[in-house]
């Protein structure tokens, strides 16, 4: 049986390589979100390939990190 891709997932090194390649594969570039450190991350997917890049400034769109712990949602539903 011939081995089959499932997810080929790399980091480019800049938001213009990543637009070239997107461009080049009949893509969209989409913003994903931000890294745990906060920077932005934008992707473009082709299939089961996938190419990110994070940025260099502060996440435009930064949001918050919410937990709620289960064992208050339990409590609350007595």
């Amino acid at each position: 049986m011939k081995p089959r891709t499932v997810c080929d997932i790399r980091e480019l090194p800049s938001l213009r390589a990543l637009s070239a390649w997107a461009r080049t594969h009949g893509a969209r570039v989409r913003y994903l979100g931000p890294t745990l450190e906060g920077e932005p991350v934008w992707g473009a997917v082709r299939g089961p390939v996938t190419r990110v890049v994070r940025g260099r400034r502060p996440d435009p769109h930064p949001t918050p990190l919410v937990w709620s712990s289960p064992l208050e949602d339990a409590t609350a539903k007595r």
